[in-house]
């Protein structure tokens, strides 16, 4: 009965939030996102509602000096929140807190060499961990922006991952929802990833980052990132593995506006 009640309340809180308005400089910040100057007008009231509900419930704190501003907050939460449009969604349920860097960052890199752990460090740009956090390096996300045909996206990437660990495991096969074809998105996937790690040994180039080739779930959130900037690149190279992320993700981005004109 109390988590009933507790639920109850969280949805009419997320409700009120949902329905707000955006502020003017939000509104204004969310134009300055190319990926979002792309999303058809359609959305644009469920991406408004839901940038509100994930900057009540999610928490940003700077690191080595990164001062968190408003804008930092809402061009984070608008990339994040495009992967929740035309879902059912929970928020990204595992995730509380944002760490923002103002560049690449250092951290411990331990691997395995002839039977013993080597001890090192090495340099990141973002993480996604399961225990509720993503880590984001700023610069990166500002020059990202600031090249509307940049194709990658550190915020997308991250939070794909979140989306992936949503089941308990982060493996590159998210929950697809009631009535999906796991045969198929298997059979999909298993033969795209393989493709791309056969392509990356012998040098050949693809709309798809190499770097997903590493495992299941980096090629996962190298697709969807993507799927959501490079999307007729994409759906002409590699078609079914196309097919599959319109089915999960609800959205088909090639047939949004290409010259990212303003919804304003």
């Amino acid at each position: 009965m109390l988590i009933y009640f507790i639920r109850r309340r969280r949805n009419h809180r997320r409700s009120t939030l949902f329905n707000r308005p955006l502020e003017p400089d939000r509104l204004r910040m969310l134009d300055e996102i190319p990926l979002c100057r792309r999303i058809p007008q359609e959305y644009r009231k469920e991406l408004c509602g839901h940038i509100n509900v994930f900057l009540s419930e999610k928490t940003f704190e700077g690191c080595r000096g990164q001062r968190i501003t408003d804008e930092i907050k809402l061009k984070i939460a608008a990339q994040a929140c495009v992967l929740l449009l035309n879902r059912e969604t929970d928020y990204f349920p595992r995730l509380t807190s944002l760490l923002i860097y103002p560049d690449a960052y250092w951290v411990n890199d331990n691997y395995e060499m002839a039977g013993q752990t080597i001890k090192g460090k090495a340099v990141n740009l973002g993480e996604s961990w399961e225990q509720g956090t993503v880590v984001l390096s700023w610069k990166q996300i500002s020059d990202e922006l600031a090249d509307q045909y940049c194709g990658h996206s550190l915020v997308l990437h991250e939070f794909a991952h979140q989306i992936d660990a949503e089941d308990g495991f982060l493996n590159g096969l998210p929950e697809l929802g009631e009535g999906a074809n796991y045969g198929k998105w298997a059979d999909v996937f298993g033969k795209e990833y393989d493709g791309l790690r056969d392509g990356a040994v012998n040098g050949v180039e693809d709309v798809i980052d190499d770097y997903g080739a590493q495992d299941p779930a980096e090629f996962f959130a190298v697709v969807t990132e993507g799927f959501f900037l490079k999307p007729t690149e994409m759906r002409q190279a590699h078609v079914e593995l196309y097919d599959e992320l319109v089915k999960f993700y609800r959205l088909d981005p090639a047939g949004w506006n290409p010259d990212g004109a303003s919804n304003a």
